[in-house]
Parts: structure tokens; sequence; C-alpha cells
């Protein structure tokens, strides 16, 4: 039985409480197996990690919880959203569309996505202000261990496919235009169109000591804060303990939205080199715990009214031979978070109970990234010119070949077929990854 899935253009209002809220369950954790952490000269692949997308609910911009010393907030936190329809004037962020559908289960599940209405068409464009980061390693004395910078990859990011045109079945645009035209393909006007304009707003260094106090189960505990092994095209992987980059991350975002870098009409990133997140071990001096987190997308609020939220998020360029599964590269991560900011800006779109391809575990959300992270192949290959080759010299032109993971649909979420996305898809841009429906989530 069809299931419709219908969009109507509304504002959004949200009643925000101040809980201290940090990052939550991993109900949307990007995950990869990396490469050694603890040998760092070896390009070996580690069978004993994980990793993936962090679930982080919204986080105060003058309020922001202490992640190394506050464990409510390191793990489990429940999201703190409530949405008052009612008053649709109260907020100041990115423009948005409401639109709902019926799961299998009958229900009705409503849902807010970045954009402008698809029965409407036109174009919204989104500034995408970037903060990219360096990283500096400290060793146990205070000297420098390495440091990672991440202007090698700038150029690349800017010129990948998140924010570059190109050739797919439902146009010639940019990735994330792509999936969503694909999505509302049956309901949307031919010029509907939801584009990203990048700028890189400012470069700041973390600098990552060797160790730092965390709390863990009530007792402060001396944990080793990152590991390094070298990519298989020499680039240095940095694997960073979580709570750690979870207050970097924090302060990063909340001096950019203090200094008016980041505005609550765009999406905002911050832009790591080869930075994925561990937990400690148990034997946290000397091995790291599980791993990895590859992105992650939030938002930032604050008192006012209207009341400001910046929509954010994390991901890092990955280099070659970081993870055993070859198709977790480039601009994987960011593509990954960028769809799920688009589709889920406000981490607020729930959705049946669903379960992961080949798997137990189960999610109840419109993260599209999510269903297709587990798969063996969850890359699209997308080949673009590069139009500078980072240092202002057109004559060097050349091709690369990027990354982009595709992504679930939402007429998959709800668990009926058949699909009325394009060409009856379930996933973009490789609608074979998805072929069917999702599987509820049975006890």
């Amino acid at each position: 039985m069809r299931k419709a899935i219908g969009v109507f253009a509304v504002g959004l209002l949200f009643v925000m409480i101040a809980t201290g809220a940090a990052f939550a369950d991993q109900k949307n954790l990007q995950k990869a197996q990396p490469a050694d952490a603890a040998a760092a000269a070896t390009t070996s692949p580690d069978a004993a990690a994980v990793g993936g997308y962090q679930d982080v609910p919204g986080l105060s911009v003058h309020a922001l919880p202490d992640f190394l010393n506050d464990e409510d907030g390191q793990n489990n936190v429940p999201s703190n959203i409530t949405i008052t329809p009612q008053s649709i004037d109260g907020v100041d962020s990115v423009k948005n569309f409401l639109g709902s559908f019926v799961g299998a289960d009958g229900k009705t599940y409503p849902f807010f996505m970045m954009g402008g209405d698809p029965a409407l068409g036109r174009t919204t464009n989104f500034p995408v202000n970037i903060v990219a980061v360096d990283v500096v390693l400290l060793n146990a004395d205070g000297s420098v261990f390495a440091n990672v910078p991440v202007g090698p990859f700038e150029n690349l990011v800017l010129n990948s496919p998140n924010f570059q045109r190109a050739d797919y079945s439902v146009g010639h645009v940019q990735f994330g235009d792509a999936v969503q035209r694909a999505e509302f393909f049956n309901l949307m006007k031919d010029n509907w169109h939801t584009t990203l304009s990048p700028k890189i707003v400012q470069h700041v260094t973390v600098t990552v000591p060797f160790t730092v106090n965390l709390r863990i189960r009530g007792v402060v505990t001396p944990v080793r804060t990152w590991f390094t092994r070298t990519s298989t095209d020499g680039n240095t992987v940095v694997f960073m303990l979580q709570q750690f980059f979870n207050q970097q991350f924090g302060n990063i975002g909340s001096n950019a939205i203090d200094a008016g870098l980041w505005t609550t009409n765009a999406l905002n990133l911050q832009l790591f080199p080869n930075t994925f997140l561990f937990t400690p071990s148990a034997t946290p001096l000397v091995t790291r715990g599980s791993c990895c987190v590859l992105g992650f997308h939030t938002f930032f609020f604050d008192n006012g009214t209207p009341e400001p939220v910046w929509v954010s998020g994390y991901a890092s360029w990955t280099s070659p031979g970081t993870f055993t599964n070859a198709d977790i590269l480039d601009v994987l991560p960011l593509s990954h978070e960028i769809s799920e900011a688009i589709n889920d800006p406000f981490l607020n779109n729930a959705t049946p109970r669903w379960r992961f391809p080949g798997q137990t575990n189960c999610q109840g959300n419109l993260e599209t990234g999510d269903p297709v992270e587990v798969l063996a192949h969850p890359a699209f290959p997308v080949m673009l010119e590069l139009e500078d080759n980072g240092d202002g010299d057109h004559g060097g032109d050349r091709t690369f070949t990027f990354h982009p993971q595709t992504e679930a649909l939402v007429q998959w979420f709800t668990q009926s077929s058949p699909s009325n996305a394009f060409r009856g898809a379930f996933s973009y841009p490789d609608r074979t990854a998805l072929p069917g429906p999702a599987l509820p989530c049975t006890p």
C-alpha cells in the first residue's frame, strides 16, 4: 500500500530547556573500523574498533556542559527539544518546511527539513560557514609531537560534490540537492533546489595535551587524550578522546557565534584533518577504547526573542587507508552529516523504530545516513574537476574522484512499499543500496 508523504511550508519554534544537555546516546553515530591507532607507523587494518556518528542534542551557547567532569553530560542524555507549532514566529534559524508521512504502523510522523516547500519550487540557498581547525598534539613533557594542519584539504572540500554540481539522474546539481530532489521528485516543481554556498570564515588551532583528567564512574582518572597512525598517503591520522573533543567543539562553536562568524540562517561546520573520536578503555593511559566517531550534526541555541538557533556539525577529511572499509574516504563523513542536517536539522524528526540493514540494532529517527553507513559499499563515487589546485594557479586543473555517501530517503523510513520517490527508490544516488523499505524493530 502506498503511503503518502506530504509537505507544507511553515516556520518553526523551539521551546528549549537549558539543562546542560550534552552529547547523547550513539543513535546517529557514523561508525567505521580504523587502522591501528596504537601503532603510529603502520597502515594495517584494526578489526577491533568500530566508528560512528554521534547524537548531539542542542548546546546552549553560553552554558556549555563540562564534558570532562559532568558524567551525565558525557553520554546518554535525552533530547530536550519541544516543538510548539502555534508560535511559529519565535525562532531565528534556517529556512525550513514541514512535512509528514504515515508509517506502516498507521501513525502520522511529521518532519522538518531545511529548504523551501518542494511544491512551490524555487531555489533556497544556505551559506555554509566553515571553521577550519588545525590540530597540535603534545607529548607528556609538553613538547610538540605533531602539527596536523587542515589546510591541505580545504580546497578539496570546497570543490567536493557537497558544494559543486555534478551529473545525477535527477539533474546537474550538488550532492545534497540531488538527494532531496530524489526524495520529493513526484511532489516538487522542477525548479526546486536546496543549495549550499561554503566559505571558510575562520582558522583556529586545537592544542591537545597528552593526558587529561576525566571523571569516570565518579572517580577522576588520568586518560590518554590522543593516539595517531599514518594513512597510506602519508598523512597523520588523529584519534582523539571524545570528551576532550566535545569540550573543544563547544568552545569553538560558542566563540564563532559570539564573533558573528556562525549565523542562524546558515549551516555552520567545523572541519578537522583526519580526526576521529574514541572513548576511554579499561587501561586509559595505554590504549584507546571504543572507536571511532566520524562526525555529528547538532545545533546551538541562546536566549532571545526570537530565539536564535544555529544548525551546526563536525566532520573530518578522511585520507586513504584510515579505515578497513575503503569506501570511507575523503568527504564521505561530511556528506553524511550535511544530508542529515538538511533532513533533520533540529534533531526532532521521529520515525517508526527501524532496524539497521542486516543487524538487530534499532533506531527511531530520520537520520538518513545511518542505515547506509553499515553497508559494505556506502559510497557513491563522483568525479569532478578541481578548478583551483590550491595555490591560485588555475593552470593546474585536475580531476578528483570523491566518495560522498548514499543516503536513505524518507520513503525508506515509512517501512512500506512502493516508494513515491524518484523511480521508486528507497536510497539515493545508489538506488540498489536499500532495495526495499526499512524493517520494523521487533522485541
